[in-house]
C-alpha cells in the first residue's frame, strides 16, 4: 500500500505513480493493493474540495518571466501516457503550471489511475495545476463509456463510493482557464449567450433554446464567469445551459453559429464567430481539445489530429487550436478504412501546447509517441458496439443526445442506454480516408526520474 498523506508531497506523488506503472501487467485486481478504496475516495473528496472553491472560469496570471504553462488535450485513460509525458516535462511548479482540458476517464483502461494521479497533483500543488471538465466528466458518459465498469473490476463491491465520489467531484470541474488575459482555454468550444430568465418562469427541458425563438449569438467571458459548472449531467436545459455548450461544440470551416444537429447538443461555429469572440473578449487564442484523430477522419473541412494537434481557424483577430494528448488513440478501436488501410489503428501522436512568456498566446506543440508495448488490458465497454468521439453514443439507438435530464446514475441503478447522435456535421462532407502516416519508432519506456520542483 502507498504512502499518501493529504495532501501529498510530490515525492509521494512520484512514488504512486511508479508503483501503479508496475502493477499494470499484473491486471486490475492489483491497484486496490497500492491504493485502498478508502485512501482513493478520501484523494477524490479533497480534491472536491479543492475545485469546488475554484470559479467556473479560472484566471492564470504569470509573474515570473520564465514560467510555462503546458495545455493538455483528451487524455481518456492513457495513464502510462500521460505518466511518461510528464517525466518529459516534469511535475507541476510555480514555473510550471499544467493545464489538463477534460476527458480523463473512459475509453482508455486505466482512467482510474489517471484519474487517482492529477487528483495527487491537484492536491499537491493546488495553483500549479488546473484540471478542467471535459464532455466525459459526466454521469452518462462514464455510465456508457467504461469508467463505471472499470471501477468496478478494480475496486468490486467498494466501487460504488468511489464512483459517487468521482461524480461529485466532476460536476464541480471549472468549465475553462483564461491565461494572461490572453489565452482561452475550454473543453468542446464557444458558448451561446444565455438568454434572459424570465421572472417566476419554470426550468424547461429545451435542448435547444434556439427552437423556442431565442436568438443564437455568442456569450461572453462574463457570461462565462457567472455561469454554473453544469451539475452531475450538463443537459442544456436551464443553467446548465453553457456548460453543455462549453462541453459539446465544435469548430467547422463554414462561417455562421448554429446548433450541434450532429452530436445533438452543443453548437458548431465558423471562423467568423472565433474572430468576433476574440475581438470582443480580447484575446488572441483559444485551445480546445475533444476531437480525436477517429473523428477528424470523418471530416473533410479541418485538419486532421494525427500529430496530436489542428490549427482550426486562423483568423486576423488570432486562432483556434484542437490539442488532443492521448496516442495511438482509440485504445481498443482500429479506424475503418478501404483497402490497404482497412482496420488499421490510427497511430497517432500525442500533443501538448506550450505557452511562454511574454504574451503566452503564441502555441508550441510538442508532441508525444505513445509507450509501447502497452500492458495487457481489457476494455471496459463495448467498442465494438460504440461510435467514435465525434458521435457520443451506442451505435443502433436512436434519439436525440447522450446528455440526460440530469438524474445521478448510481452504478447499476440506472436502466436504458443513452440516446444517440446522427453521424457527421451539417454542411460536413464526409472525409475520406486520410493518406496513411509513418510515424516515429515507438518510444522507450518512461525513465524512472521525475523532474521535481517546489510546489507552493
Amino acid at each position: 500500500m502507498a504512502v499518501l498523506d493529504l495532501p501529498p508531497t510530490l515525492e509521494q506523488v512520484a512514488q504512486l505513480q511508479a508503483r501503479m506503472l508496475e502493477a499494470l501487467p499484473d491486471g486490475a485486481a492489483q491497484l486496490k493493493t497500492i491504493l485502498p478504496a478508502e485512501q482513493l475516495v478520501s484523494l477524490l473528496r479533497a480534491t472536491e474540495a479543492e475545485l469546488r472553491s475554484e470559479p467556473t472560469l479560472v484566471e492564470i496570471s504569470v509573474e515570473d518571466p520564465h514560467a510555462q504553462i503546458f495545455v493538455f488535450g483528451d487524455t481518456h485513460g492513457h495513464f502510462p501516457d500521460v505518466a511518461h509525458i510528464l517525466t518529459q516535462i516534469g511535475y507541476p511548479s510555480p514555473t510550471r503550471i499544467l493545464v489538463f482540458n477534460g476527458d480523463y476517464v473512459d475509453r482508455g483502461s486505466w482512467g482510474v489511475e489517471l484519474l487517482a494521479l492529477l487528483c495527487c497533483l491537484k492536491c499537491a500543488a493546488p495553483k500549479s495545476i488546473y484540471l478542467l471538465r471535459g464532455n466525459h466528466e459526466s454521469s452518462s458518459c462514464t455510465k456508457w463509456y467504461g469508467y463505471s465498469q472499470e471501477i468496478r473490476a478494480k475496486y468490486e463491491k467498494q466501487s460504488k463510493d468511489i464512483y459517487s465520489a468521482s461524480k461529485k467531484l466532476f460536476s464541480v470541474m471549472p468549465l475553462a482557464a483564461l491565461i494572461q488575459r490572453n489565452t482561452l482555454v475550454m473543453h468542446g468550444g464557444l458558448f451561446r449567450k444565455p438568454p434572459e430568465p424570465k421572472r417566476g418562469a419554470k426550468r424547461r427541458k429545451v435542448i435547444h433554446p434556439t427552437r423556442a425563438g431565442v436568438k443564437l449569438e455568442p456569450g461572453t467571458l462574463d457570461h462565462l464567469r457567472v455561469a454554473s459548472k453544469g451539475g452531475m449531467d450538463p443537459d442544456g436545459c436551464g443553467t446548465s445551459l453553457l456548460a453543455t455548450d462549453v462541453l459539446w461544440s465544435d469548430p467547422i470551416a463554414a462561417p455562421g453559429l448554429f446548433e450541434n444537429d450532429a452530436r445533438g447538443v452543443g453548437l458548431i461555429f465558423g471562423p467568423d464567430v472565433t474572430e468576433a469572440f476574440l475581438k470582443a473578449n480580447g484575446l488572441r487564442l483559444i485551445i480546445r481539445s475533444h476531437e480525436g484523430p477517429d473523428a477528424r477522419d470523418k471530416r473533410s473541412d479541418l485538419q486532421q489530429v494525427l500529430e496530436g494537434y489542428s490549427f482550426d481557424h486562423n483568423t486576423p483577430a488570432g486562432q483556434l487550436v484542437t490539442v488532443f494528448s492521448a496516442p495511438d488513440y482509440p485504445q481498443f478501436q482500429a479506424v475503418a478504412g478501404g483497402g490497404d488501410d482497412a482496420g488499421k489503428r490510427c497511430n497517432n501522436l500525442a500533443a501538448v501546447a506550450v505557452l511562454s512568456a511574454p504574451d503566452y498566446a503564441t502555441p508550441n506543440m510538442r508532441t508525444f509517441e505513445a509507450v509501447k508495448p502497452r500492458p495487457k488490458a481489457d476494455p471496459y465497454y463495448d467498442f465494438e458496439a460504440c461510435c467514435d468521439s465525434d458521435t457520443e453514443a451506442p451505435a443502433g439507438n436512436e434519439g436525440g443526445s447522450v446528455v440526460s435530464s440530469g438524474t445521478e446514475l448510481e452504478g447499476d441503478e440506472a436502466e436504458g442506454p443513452p440516446l444517440s447522435q446522427t453521424d457527421g456535421h451539417p454542411d460536413i462532407n464526409p472525409a475520406e480516408p486520410p493518406e496513411t502516416v509513418s510515424p516515429p519508432a515507438d518510444a522507450a519506456p518512461p525513465p524512472a526520474a521525475i523532474v521535481l520542483e517546489t510546489a507552493p
